[in-house]
């Protein structure tokens, strides 16, 4: 056991190495979490519905087929712009829950609110209001 200053700085360097650790991969599932909700939009538009619902957590596929989010997401336009400025995650047990808020908008210039929370990487619930179809605007 080290003694005195050097006992001192190499308690405080692993303190550090431990904190930035844990913003580190914290940051990086939550980063992981954006892209998955970005994916999940642009299957969605492509009518990707199989692609798209594989992004689904397990739970979720229990109450909504394949056929159920393809109808869902008929006519989905193309979304161009996706930001998520509002980022929530926690873990708890092993389990990491995120919650992501922002818009979308397409080059048609209609402009949807995004709601997306994932349970480790899949999407348990989203919300996209409204859901801008092809040959929709808001302006």
């Amino acid at each position: 056991m080290i003694k005195g200053p050097r006992g001192l700085l190499v308690t405080l360097l692993g303190a550090a190495v431990v904190i930035a650790s844990a913003f580190y991969f914290g940051f990086a599932g939550q980063r992981g979490d954006s892209e998955t909700s970005r994916l999940f939009m642009t299957h969605a538009a492509a009518q990707e519905t199989a692609q798209a619902h594989a992004l689904l957590h397990p739970t979720v596929h229990a109450h909504v087929s394949v056929e159920e989010l393809s109808g869902m997401m008929a006519q989905m336009a193309p979304y161009t712009q996706i930001s998520f400025p509002s980022v929530s995650f926690s873990t708890s047990n092993g389990t990491r829950r995120t919650e992501l808020s922002g818009t979308g908008s397409t080059d048609a210039g209609c402009e949807s609110t995004l709601r997306f929370t994932l349970v480790d990487g899949l999407i348990t619930a989203f919300e996209i209001e409204p859901l801008c179809r092809e040959g929709a605007s808001d302006v």
